[in-house]
Parts: C-alpha cells; structure tokens; sequence
C-alpha cells in the first residue's frame, strides 16, 4: 500500500532524509518514531505529495507520489502537525467548503458532511462556530474533514500534540476503529504509549535514514505473532500456589533466570535467553512440584526499543 524506496530529500547543505525505505501493507495501521529532526514530517509531506524528493520513489496503493499527486491526493487523507483551521466559519460550513474542495457532488456532498459530523461527534454543533469548540474537538473536526472523501489511506504527523488524555484516547479509538473498517494509516508520535496501544509495527528513523535498535531491527513488532515470534522476551511476572520464594530457590538453583522480587505468591524474573529461557525456567517449576497459577512473559516495550536505538551516543539520540 505504501513503497518507500531510499527516498533522499536535502534543504541546502542539510539532509532530512539519506535513503529510507518502508514498506506498509494494506489494512496496517504502522507508526514511525525518532528523535526530533530525524526527517519525519518531511517524509509525510512527500508521501503527502507537498514536497517533492531529490532521489527515490514513493508510492501510494501503486501510484508514484511524484509522478500521479492528482491521483495520489485521491486515495490519501493528510493531517499535518500544525493544521490550521477557519475560525469564523460554523463548523457545517467548514465541512462543506471542504467537500467541495474534494469536488465532492450531491448528494454524496451531503452524505459525506453528515457522515463527518457523525464520526466527529458534533452533529449537535454543526451550526456552532469552530472558535467555540475545545482543543480536542477540533483536532475531531480536522480528522473528520480530512476524511470526507474516504481515503484509502490517512497519513498524521503527530496528531495527538497538544490533546488532554481523554481526547487523546478519543483519538485513539477512532483511529483503531478507522483501522477494523480497512483504512491503512501510517502515523509519526512522539507519544510512544499511544503507538504501542495501537500500531501493529513501528519504523525507526534518525538522520533521515533507517535506524536499528539493538537487534539490528529498523522495525519493531508490537502485536500479532510477528511480535512473538521476533521480540525477545526479557522478562516475566509468575503467580504461583505457595511461597514465591521457593519457586524463587529452584529458579535460581537451575539458572533458569534472575530473579528480581519474590514476595507473596508472586516473582518476577529477568531473562536473557529470550523465549527458550522461559521454557526452561517452566521445565523447573514443574519438575520441583510448584503449580504455576501464572505466567506472563513479556519482551521489551517501545520505551525500551527507542532507548536501545536513540540513547545516549546513538544517531539523534540524547546524552
């Protein structure tokens, strides 16, 4: 659905990005992550055909974003970082202006602003001005607008700055529901456990180019099996029946894992061996006679997969 292939862009002598390449899948809802100029706006706006690259292709449900922008725009919804918004206007009307931006002819001009509002949630304030509306409605309105002509794509450069938690899981909701109805999104945030909640894949980036973490990975799976079968897991919280210490003793008696607390009926055990470990440190349970009531495994968040690519020293990173 979405082919990047070494796109290079410059401004000047600068560099906002030197050959980064991704490929999203139809049906994804895929986020991109790094530090602060590391070339994510400037690689939405070209998807976003605002901006042209000085070298590689770019293409969207097979149309080059360079070559086809007309039919590109068609099959793309794109919400900037900064939006900007007609404050005077009510916000029917401000739906309406943009229907017919899109060329959009009754009656599906009608139906699409009646479906916006419906999806943003102000049928009742259609006829309110947008400067009456809070922050988080009208981060509601722009998303609304962007989608009135129902793109197969939506491309949002850090759509949840500035929203107070509630909105921002309003946000999330909508997007995961967008997602379940077939729409691929390809987002960038800096809000690291929003994409986690969402995203079933995360891109690296710094310096304009493909970044790893210390898996050699430039992708992080965060759900499905994909994200079993390649994150490794580096922790794990057990619930026994009985002591945790004593599940604790054999544990460590067996080298099955360090364990990092034990009180109660609960431990926690740090793994170096990945899923293996887990495996055999089970094995050892079981064979000491201790019934495991639980057994949560768990591999590195997104939080620790950015340290591990941007830390201190890293391309971008911070010291």
């Amino acid at each position: 659905m979405i082919e990047i292939e070494s796109l290079h862009k410059s401004y000047g002598r600068r560099a906002a990005l030197d050959g980064f390449s991704l490929r999203v899948e139809a049906g994804e809802l895929f986020g991109l992550v790094g530090p602060n100029g590391a070339g994510k706006t400037t690689l939405i706006k070209i998807l976003a055909t605002l901006q042209k690259p000085n070298s590689g292709h770019a293409r969207i449900n097979g149309f080059d974003v360079t070559a086809a922008p007309a039919e590109t725009r068609a099959v793309t919804g794109y919400l900037p970082d900064v939006p900007g918004l007609y404050q005077d206007m009510r916000v029917g009307e401000f739906l309406e202006f943009f229907a017919d931006a899109f060329h959009l002819h009754e009656p599906l001009r009608r139906q699409a602003v009646e479906r916006a509002l419906a999806r943003a949630g102000l049928a009742a304030r259609r006829n309110d001005f947008v400067e009456q509306l809070s922050f988080g409605m009208k981060q509601r309105l722009i998303l609304a607008k962007t989608l009135l002509h129902e793109p197969k794509v939506l491309l949002l450069d850090e759509p949840a700055t500035g929203l107070d938690p509630l909105a921002r899981v309003e946000l999330r909701e909508l997007l995961k529901q967008l997602n379940r109805e077939g729409m691929t999104i390809f987002l960038s945030s800096h809000i690291l456990s929003d994409l986690e909640d969402i995203c079933t894949r995360v891109a690296l980036i710094a310096e304009g180019h493909n970044a790893a973490g210390l898996d050699g990975r430039s992708i992080v799976n965060l759900s499905g099996a994909a994200a079993t079968e390649t994150a490794p897991v580096t922790s794990c919280e057990i619930e026994v029946d009985g002591e945790a210490q004593e599940a604790a003793n054999v544990i460590a008696n067996a080298k099955a894992g360090r364990v990092t607390s034990a009180e109660g009926r609960r431990l926690r055990v740090e793994l170096s061996g990945g899923i293996a470990q887990g495996t055999a440190l089970l094995q050892a349970l079981f064979a000491a006679g201790i019934v495991v009531v639980n057994f949560d495994a768990r591999g590195p968040g997104l939080e620790e997969r950015y340290r591990q690519a941007f830390g201190a020293g890293k391309p971008g990173g911070h010291v």
